[in-house]
Order: C-alpha cells, then structure tokens, then sequence
C-alpha cells in the first residue's frame, strides 16, 4: 500500500529519485482531528537538513502568524496574520499559522507542492503529509462558529526589550554531537526526551 502520495515523478531538473520523504511527529500521512469551521494553532517546523517544504492546505488559506518564530507584528504593527495560498519553509524553518476546518462534508490535506532546487539539488517532489479529518465523537452536521477575532499581541517598547535584555541569563541550551549521537546540556538527545522540561 502507497501511504504518501508522491505525485509526479518529475519536479524540476532533479535527475535522481527521492531518498525521503516528510512525516509529521514521525508518521507517515496522519489524520489530523479537526472540526468543521474549527481554527486550531499550528506551529510547524522542517526539521529536514536538505528538503524545502511548500505547505499548503486543500481546503482553505493558511493564517500565517509568524516566520521563524517571528511574530509578523513585530515588523509591522499592523500586520499581524497574513492570508496565503501556500508558504515555502526552507530546511530548518519555521511557520505558524491558523488553520481552519473544511466545510461539512469535505475532505482537507495538508501537502507540500513540488519545489524545483535545479539539476544539482536534491528532489522535492509534491505530497500529502496529512489527513485533516472530523474528530471522533462529533456530529458531522457540527460546525463551530468562525472566531474572527484578532490574535492577542502585545508590541514591546524599547525600554522593556532593554531591561530584559540586561535581566541575568535565565539557562543556557549547550549542543555537541559525537559518533554516539547529539546531546542537550550533556545529556543525549532522543524523540521521547523530557530535557524542554528540566
């Protein structure tokens, strides 16, 4: 059974076939559980070294709120979301955004289109990373009632940058690898660590 739907085989120039693909939490094509006209925060990060992720939903626009952890407010006051069709997050990159529900009785994706990096880069081609489906337990003729209000932002002045700026460091993130893996503050890292935590 073909679990990720990896479109064309063809994207660009790239002359070799894809040696990955994008998971979301480490799974291959989940179903996402949300309701009609439900907005639900998402902070999404490529966590790939090498592949560009063109996100895109089926069924409605992303809310984009922040690029890199970067609140679009902090730029410019009066832009605090932006409404697009797709957003490119390169290796490494990060997005939030507000994402919508479809509509009762239709059928949402989340999917990466294809990117072309040119004959010498790597392939990326288009596919479905998610399912967005109903939540178990709720009618389909449920439909949340749209939240239009604006997300809560607060722009800080210079002064209170500068006095958390000279506040004393609060921790400090060390990383090092080695040929037995990469460590946080000494300790080594894996998918199920509590180290955010401590």
């Amino acid at each position: 059974m073909n679990i990720v739907d990896m479109g064309p085989k063809a994207c660009g120039d790239e002359n070799e076939p894809p040696e990955r693909v994008f998971t979301v939490n480490g799974q291959l094509r989940p179903d996402i559980a949300i309701a009609p006209g439900e907005r639900q925060f998402w902070r999404i990060a490529n966590a790939s070294p090498d592949l560009y992720a063109d996100l895109e939903l089926s069924s409605s626009e992303l809310e984009v709120v922040a690029l890199d952890g970067m609140p679009l407010a902090f730029h410019d006051p009066m832009i605090r979301t932006l409404h697009m069709k797709h957003v490119l997050v390169p290796p490494g990159g990060r997005l939030e955004a507000i994402v919508t529900g479809p509509a009762n009785g239709s059928h949402g994706t989340l999917r990466t289109r294809c990117f072309d990096t040119g004959k010498d880069g790597d392939p990326n081609l288009a596919m479905t990373l998610a399912n967005l489906s109903l939540p178990q337990g709720i009618e389909p003729a449920h439909e949340l009632p749209a939240n239009n209000g604006r997300p809560v932002f607060r722009v800080l002045s210079k002064n209170d940058l500068r006095a958390i700026e000279q506040r004393p460091v609060q921790f400090t993130a060390v990383f090092t690898e080695d040929k037995h893996g990469f460590y946080i503050n000494q300790q080594r890292f894996a998918m199920n660590s509590s180290l955010c935590s401590q």
